[in-house]
C-alpha cells in the first residue's frame, strides 16, 4: 500500500488495522489461533506512532511490510535525522568492540545518530559509545518496551529513553521470541541511511539486517576480518557480495556527512 494511501485513511481506520492485522497480531494468530484480541495488544499508557501519522518516519515506507504501529519512549524527532545502524555479534572479540567504538566515536563527531538493537555485544557497545560521546542513539527492541531484555541492559535502556529513543512494534509487556528479532532487524535497516556490520559470524542476525538494507537500497558496509576469524566470516562474506569495506572510521564518517549534508 502506498504511503499516500496510508496517509489518506482516517486515523481511526488505521488504528483498527494496526490492532487487527499488524505483524504482531498475524504472528500470534498463527501460533495461538484467533483468540488474540485487540484488547490484549493495546495499552493506553505507552506513546505510539501510527502508520500514516505526520510523525511516522518516511523511511519505513520503503519496507514491503512496514510496522503499522510503533511504541516509543524518548525523542521521536530523532527519526527525522540522518542515521547509521551499527550492528554485529552478541559475543564479540576485542577487535570487534574496538572497531565499533571507533566507528561510533567518529560518527558522533558529526552528531550522526546511531541505531542498533539493544542486544548483548556489538549493539550494547554501539549504544554506550554513542551516549558516552554525547551523541543520540535509537534502540529498536525485539520485545515490548516494558521488558528489559537482556536484563543487564535495564539501566542502559533508561538512559536511552532519556537521551535518545526506544522503539518497538510490540506491545509493552510482550516478551521476546525467536521470530521477533528478524522482524526487528527490518526496522533497524529501514530507519538507517547506512548499515555497518562490525563483526558477524555466518549465523549472525546482523546479516539479516544487511539483507533487508540491500533490498531497500541502503548502503551496507562491513569491517574486514582475518580470513580464519570465526567472529568475522559474516563480514567477509558481505564484502564478497559487494558491501563497502570499512577500513577507516574517519573516512567513512566524513564521506557519510558529505553525502547526507543538510539532512
Amino acid at each position: 500500500m502506498e504511503r499516500e494511501l496510508y496517509k489518506s485513511l482516517p486515523r481511526k481506520q488505521r488504528l483498527f488495522a494496526a490492532f487487527s492485522f499488524g505483524t504482531y497480531v498475524e504472528k500470534r494468530k498463527m501460533m495461538f489461533g484467533d483468540s488474540v484480541s485487540s484488547g490484549a495488544i493495546h495499552t493506553g499508557t505507552e506513546a505510539f506512532l501510527l502508520i500514516g501519522d505526520e510523525d511516522y518516519p518516511d523511511k519505513l515506507y520503503d519496507l514491503s511490510n512496514p510496522p503499522l504501529l510503533l511504541y516509543y519512549r524518548g525523542e521521536k524527532k530523532l527519526l527525522k535525522d540522518a542515521a547509521v545502524s551499527v550492528v554485529g555479534s552478541r559475543t564479540p572479540s576485542s577487535y570487534g568492540v574496538k572497531m565499533t567504538r571507533n566507528i561510533v566515536n567518529e560518527l558522533s563527531l558529526y552528531n550522526i545518530s546511531i541505531i542498533s538493537g539493544g542486544a548483548r555485544g556489538i549493539d550494547t557497545t554501539a549504544h554506550r559509545a554513542a551516549l558516552q560521546a554525547g551523541n543520540s542513539t535509537v534502540c529498536v527492541l525485539g520485545c515490548g518496551l516494558g521488558v528489559d531484555y537482556p536484563k543487564e541492559n535495564a539501566e542502559l535502556f533508561k538512559r536511552v529513553s532519556s537521551c535518545g529513543l526506544m522503539l518497538s512494534e510490540y506491545p509493552p509487556s510482550f516478551k521476546p521470541e525467536k521470530w521477533t528479532f528478524p522482524m526487528r532487524n527490518r526496522i533497524i535497516a529501514a530507519l538507517s541511511d547506512a548499515i555497518v556490520v562490525t563483526e558477524a559470524s555466518m549465523k549472525s542476525g546482523s546479516l539479516h539486517t544487511a539483507t533487508y538494507g540491500v533490498e531497500i537500497n541502503r548502503d551496507v558496509h562491513a569491517v574486514p576480518h582475518e580470513a580464519l576469524s570465526p567472529w568475522g566470516q559474516g563480514c567477509n562474506h558481505l564484502i564478497e557480495l559487494g558491501a563497502g569495506i570499512l577500513y577507516n572510521s574517519r573516512d567513512f564518517s566524513e564521506d557519510f556527512r558529505k553525502r547526507h549534508k543538510g539532512r
